[in-house]
């Protein structure tokens, strides 16, 4: 009987996440972007839009009108699919508690 080494497609995810139907804003290397936020957890975002940009690489977020407040992250492209892409996010010790509240 052989043992499959494969990752199973069982959701690996610490965090719960939450929908979140609103217009973003992101700032990457070569300008800013418009999308929609899809879902959000603790530790990372999903962001539908046409923009292509590369795993691995830093943006930041703006999340306008959440909590009558403009909202930041930054965070790191870990995954992309034909409808955009998840990002971890990248948090200060400070802002370890990033609540979105629409």
């Amino acid at each position: 009987m052989a043992i499959a080494s494969r990752k199973s497609n069982i959701d690996q995810r610490v965090d719960e996440r939450r929908p979140y139907s609103g217009q973003i804003f992101i700032v990457a290397k070569d300008g800013f972007k418009e999308g929609r936020l899809k879902d959000y957890s603790r530790s990372g975002l999903f962001i539908i839009t046409k923009t292509r940009l590369s795993i691995g690489e830093i943006i930041t977020v703006a999340i306008p009108y959440a909590n009558d407040k403009l909202i930041k992250c930054r965070g790191k492209i870990i995954r992309k699919d034909k409808d955009g892409f998840g990002i971890e996010l990248i948090r200060k010790r400070s802002k370890a508690n990033l609540r979105i509240i629409k």
